[in-house]
């Protein structure tokens, strides 16, 4: 016998969501609902899938084995449901996407999404900060930070950290000052509006509240990644965006360490979401998923 399906609908979204009131919103069902849902299938299974606590959820290691089992299980069945009985046309997906996010993160991963959905035609705007009125004109938007708003709902794709690169001319030139933890008197790069500062950097690390030279500020991260490459100076950016430089060796880091961002990179999405919405959505998931696996690597 196949376990209930509304049960497998509970799991998957509790497991990928990471707690119950938030399954139940993305399922429009009541969380006591979902709460039954699980129980059903945990009875079903006969094993314990789920360990509840003040913070939500967290999977047991058998549940860990099995959610791979029903994502992919409901994911193909949502595929070939839309190419056999959906619009026979390409279907627009509009999507909203902060510019440097697209061009470091999304773009190198983007292959994969196209090959799989063949029959969604992709209609990207590029922006630096989050609409005022979010998915007024877009289908997802991804921004850093996001407006709240009763018609939409917001999910953090990754906890970032903010680490400070240089490229590796400038690291070479300076190494004695950057050894030293001493930035007071070299140059750097700013990017305009984010809220954490170099001072609280410096001062997560225990090292003197002194601030370098800023020489040059600019409007998103991913012109002033190309500035640093040219070795115009130091730069604090979120690990997300700078991943594809640091890889290829275009950029290294000036210092060890990291900082938590208070803000991040949010998936916004029209409360009541459509299936080509979902399709991008469980992608995404499933890609930040993968890359944070490979890092744990």
């Amino acid at each position: 016998m196949l376990p209930p399906q509304r049960s497998l609908l509970a799991f998957e979204a509790v497991s990928r969501l990471g707690s119950i009131g938030a399954a139940s919103r993305e399922l429009h069902v009541t969380q006591a609902a979902v709460s039954q849902q699980l129980k059903n299938l945990e009875q079903f299974l006969n094993c314990t899938l789920f360990i509840r606590n003040q913070r939500g959820v967290t999977l047991t290691q058998a549940a860990q084995q099995y959610l791979p089992v029903v994502a992919g299980s409901l994911q193909h069945l949502k595929l070939q449901t839309q190419i056999l009985f959906g619009q026979q046309q390409a279907d627009v997906l509009r999507i909203k996407i902060n510019t440097s996010f697209c061009h470091n993160w999304l773009i190198p991963k983007l292959a994969d999404f196209t090959n799989k959905f063949t029959f969604i035609k992709l209609d990207l705007t590029l922006v630096d900060w989050p609409s005022r009125q979010p998915c007024s004109d877009a289908d997802v938007e991804i921004t850093n930070g996001f407006i709240d708003s009763e018609d939409t709902q917001a999910m953090r794709l990754c906890q970032e950290q903010w680490i400070m690169v240089c490229s590796p001319a400038f690291k070479q030139k300076h190494c004695d000052a950057l050894e030293k933890n001493d930035i007071s008197q070299l140059p750097a790069i700013q990017v305009k509006g984010y809220e954490e500062s170099w001072m609280q950097w410096l001062c997560h690390h225990d090292i003197a509240p002194v601030s370098p030279n800023i020489q040059l500020e600019i409007s998103n991260s991913l012109h002033g990644l190309e500035a640093v490459k040219q070795g115009i100076g130091l730069m604090l950016v979120r690990s997300l965006v700078a991943e594809k430089a640091l890889l290829s060796g275009e950029l290294v880091l000036a210092m060890a360490g990291s900082m938590p961002s208070d803000s991040s990179h949010y998936i916004i999405t029209a409360n009541k979401r459509s299936a080509k919405v979902n399709f991008f959505c469980d992608w995404l998931d499933q890609q930040e998923r993968r890359q944070q696996y490979d890092l744990k690597k």
